[in-house]
């Protein structure tokens, strides 16, 4: 342990973990690599979308969020619209809608692939051998290999003054899941759904549920704390 002296304060630091405070004296790649996972495994998504000239596209995303349930709202967020030119945000915005399908590891190559910078007028679909799943009166198309799929009407759009990061923000307007994978409480199993997550750049992680813990009402504290005092004194057992 390491006593350190901080804005008139005494901390205890443990030398065991890495302490990181200058970003900008990194590594451009191994910062990215850095910022990007430390957040943690969020789920890889293939984004489809359509063109005017009823070219498909396929992005892959691991940014997808939820907003809110009532009305069901999501975001994605996209790289400054200044890179380079941003196929799936102008398609976003000019035909008004989207769809995020879960990757999973049945296609996770061909998906990994999408992030290939291919030309305006090639289609990832078929550059990166997935199928199309067309859904009646919706405009974007779907990945039929995909166990899980949200169709997204778009909103908005604006840009975080920090960094150009563009934030789009839709509405869901479809759910295609597949048969069996909806738990009698509303959540998708994904233990079953094979979904993949993602964290850094190009590293994969499978997802598997690990326990399904109970919600605490405000009467329910001396509960809480009876589990919480269980956790923690079995962790300072197994520390000894």
């Amino acid at each position: 342990m390491l006593l350190i002296h901080y804005y008139n304060r005494l901390y205890l630091i443990n030398v065991m973990k890495t302490l990181i405070r200058n970003f900008g004296s990194l590594d451009r790649h191994y910062r990215a690599n850095l910022v990007n996972s430390v957040v943690g495994i969020k789920q890889a998504s293939l984004v489809g979308t359509i063109d005017s000239k009823n070219i498909s596209n396929l992005a892959l995303f691991s940014s997808c969020v939820h907003l809110g349930s009532n009305p069901a709202l999501v975001a994605i967020f996209s790289r400054p619209s200044s890179d380079s030119p941003k196929q799936t945000l102008n398609n976003i915005i000019s035909s008004k809608f989207y769809t995020i399908n879960h990757v999973n590891d049945l296609i996770l190559q061909r998906a990994h692939s999408c992030a290939f910078k291919f030309a305006a007028d090639e289609s990832e679909f078929d550059e990166c051998k997935l199928s199309e799943e067309i859904v009646t009166d919706f405009r974007a198309p779907f990945v039929a290999e995909s166990n899980a799929s949200i169709g997204v009407k778009y909103l908005r759009h604006f840009t975080i003054e920090e960094n150009g990061v563009v934030m789009i923000i839709g509405e869901m307007k479809t759910l295609f899941i597949e048969k069996g994978l909806i738990q009698s409480n509303g959540e998708i199993d994904f233990n079953l759904s094979h979904s993949v997550g993602v964290a850094g750049n190009n590293t994969y992680y499978g997802l598997a549920q690990i326990a399904s813990l109970k919600y605490f009402r405000a009467n329910q504290k001396n509960q809480l704390k009876k589990i919480v005092d269980e956790e923690s004194y079995q962790n300072s057992k197994e520390a000894k």
